[in-house]
């Protein structure tokens, strides 16, 4: 007897949204706040922190939390605090304001 159920046309409709949902636990676990080696690894194709420092950080003032963005101590000296949602958006919103391609080597000459 064949099956009444195409199996094939339920992962079509459910595999979206349970990896939706599954997206969504995974980031709500994370929690609010990671620091600058999760950022870096996650959102910044694993540049160095300093790179993230001088490139992201110095080179957009309006991301320090005193400015109104996600990053508190930018600079360092103190722990370096990062609020997730908001970097992982503005990331996204502003990649192509990035030189991906600069170099401390260049930026120390």
């Amino acid at each position: 007897m064949p099956d009444l159920i195409n199996k094939d046309a339920l992962i079509v409709i459910f595999k979206p949204i349970i990896k939706a949902l599954f997206d969504k636990e995974k980031e709500e676990a994370e929690g609010a706040t990671i620091n600058i080696d999760e950022f870096r690894k996650k959102y910044c194709g694993g540049k160095g922190q300093e790179w993230v420092r001088v490139f992201i950080f110095d080179e957009f003032p309006e991301i320090d939390v005193k400015n109104g963005g996600f990053v508190v101590n930018p600079r360092g000296g103190k722990k370096t605090i990062i609020f997730r949602k908001d970097a992982k958006k503005w990331i996204e919103e502003n990649y192509h304001r990035i030189d991906w391609n600069a170099s401390l080597q260049e930026f120390e000459v």
